[in-house]
């Protein structure tokens, strides 16, 4: 007969949980009832984290997954819960480069759990403070912060002799080296476990993900059942599976920094290397973009396929700008065309003036999306239109040095929605990039080219995996009910338990 766990809840005593999988399964509804299933890579990790460490021989972990995997959810969270749940006088310290990230991932989820413990016990375990959590029964603790100053990150080490301490670094591809240089410095520590989507192959979470003595863990897209199918597939049809952009969200692989630009520099010379036809349209098109603060404004033309103009100027007198577009506007014959516009910020008031004469659209970067499912907004969604569109060698690009130096210098991040996004233009100052007016002019131009329609792009199915539905001992299934007021009739086998069961439940009370 299976012993179970102590419940015990006196002072500086701990719940004997074996390990984060076996704590999920009895403080967690949706995992107790059976709606909610883990998935095989998700309880391998809480099972090896379980596993005895010391300081001298701790336990280290290295979690490459894909986008989107639930890495916080049912790794880090879970993870920081068991060690003071299970240990008194335990310290547990989460951190990561983004404080949004922390908020509204790792610290949610946390709160979630330690919600269902209160509950589950009827009284208050955890105290729970902005990004400082106490264990009133054991005094073990949980901090979370952000990796935005080294001296958060040094100092960390067990407060008592032969006390736990564990380490979390949440999406580590982001956080800088020296602050793993300040965790290194951290003495005593018994786990240690660094996760994120991959990034460049350089630097710390690139090395114990590829080397050293770290048990290392790769999750892919397929690996998550959550994920779509749908999700996959377009990622897969909009960008290729051997584009740099599948390789990272859907296989977890790791990539240079290139290969976070929306349109990578080498495509456009290969682009050169490709003697396209010219497919005419009826009327020009064209996108303006009203850049203020001293950068240029653009104006570029096409018809079809082929990009006729790249007209670049600088007005600061807004009667002679309107002036000279609408000179432009008759020079390329556009009385019959559709001009794009941005419409954000200063630029709204002059198409406005334009729109009296003038057939002009208004387009917003921050607009929703076509494809809500990938693209976080409208600019982005542009942006990788025409990145698709160079990908598939459908339209000329013009030999402007300006103008491709700036469509190869936009770069782009995923959310915790798993949606891509631009990098914002602050950020590209920061890097020393110029404000991208001509590659923002030339995508609006093409902002309702469809191109030629591209082949699929390979016909295998992705890899289904079977996953088997959480099998639950009885007597966990029965102490998790018969003690906080869930009806369930009890096995007669079980009576010896139960009974031992209810004891421990009146010392609770």
């Amino acid at each position: 007969m299976k012993v179970m766990p102590s419940v015990i809840m006196a002072k500086n005593d701990s719940i004997d949980f074996t390990d984060p999988y076996e704590m999920l399964t009895v403080i967690d509804d949706d995992i107790l009832e059976g709606t909610l299933k883990l998935h095989p890579w998700q309880q391998e990790i809480l099972t090896d984290y379980g596993k005895p460490s010391s300081a001298a021989k701790p336990f280290k972990a290295a979690v490459r997954a894909a986008n989107g995997s639930g890495k916080d959810q049912f790794v880090i969270a879970p993870c920081a819960l068991w060690t003071c749940m299970t240990s008194a006088n335990a310290v547990a310290i989460v951190t990561t480069a983004s404080g949004n990230q922390l908020d509204r991932q790792t610290d949610k989820y946390i709160r979630q759990l330690m919600t269902s413990v209160n509950k589950m016990f009827g009284t208050q375990v955890w105290k729970m403070n902005y990004r400082h959590y106490t264990n009133l029964v054991n005094n073990s603790t949980i901090e979370l912060f952000v990796t935005d100053e080294p001296g958060r990150a040094e100092g960390w080490h067990p407060v008592v002799q032969n006390g736990e301490l564990a380490i979390f670094v949440s999406e580590a591809k982001s956080v800088p080296d020296e602050i793993f240089t300040a965790l290194a410095r951290c003495t005593g520590f018994t786990k240690r476990v660094d996760v994120s989507s991959p990034g460049p192959p350089s630097g710390h979470f690139y090395n114990v993900c590829t080397g050293g003595n770290w048990t290392q863990y790769h999750i892919t897209a397929f690996d998550c059942p959550h994920l779509s199918t749908e999700y996959i597939e377009e990622i897969k049809e909009s960008y290729g599976d051997t584009s740099a952009l599948y390789k990272s969200m859907i296989l977890a692989e790791f990539g240079g920094m290139d290969e976070q630009v929306v349109i990578n520099h080498q495509k456009l010379v290969e682009l050169d290397k490709i003697e396209l036809e010219h497919i005419e349209e009826p009327h020009n098109v064209a996108g303006l973009d009203l850049s203020a603060g001293g950068d240029e404004q653009v104006l570029v033309v096409r018809n079809g396929n082929k990009t006729l103009a790249v007209e670049a100027f600088n007005f600061r007198d807004t009667v002679a700008l309107v002036d000279h577009l609408e000179f432009l506007f008759r020079k390329y014959k556009l009385e019959d065309s559709v001009i794009y516009g941005d419409a954000g910020g200063l630029g709204k008031p002059i198409l406005d003036q334009l729109r009296i004469n003038w057939e002009v659209k208004y387009v917003l970067n921050q607009a929703k999306p076509y494809n809500g499912l990938a693209y976080l907004n409208r600019g982005a969604e542009l942006w990788f239109s025409v990145a698709k569109l160079i990908e598939y060698g459908d339209i000329m690009v013009p030999r402007d040095t300006k103008l491709r130096k700036q469509l190869a210098s936009r770069y782009f991040v995923v959310t915790p929605q798993n949606k891509l996004q631009l990098e914002s233009k602050k950020q590209a100052r920061s890097k020393g990039h110029i404000s991208p007016d001509r590659a923002d002019a030339f995508v609006l131009a093409f902002a309702d080219y469809r191109g030629r329609k591209p082949k699929k792009l390979g016909a295998k199915k992705p890899k289904k995996h079977e996953h088997k539905q959480l099998t639950l001992n009885a007597p966990r299934v029965t102490f998790g009910r018969a003690i906080y007021g869930k009806s369930i009739k009890p096995n007669p086998w079980l009576r010896d338990e139960i009974q031992q069961l209810q004891e421990l439940s009146g010392r609770l009370n």
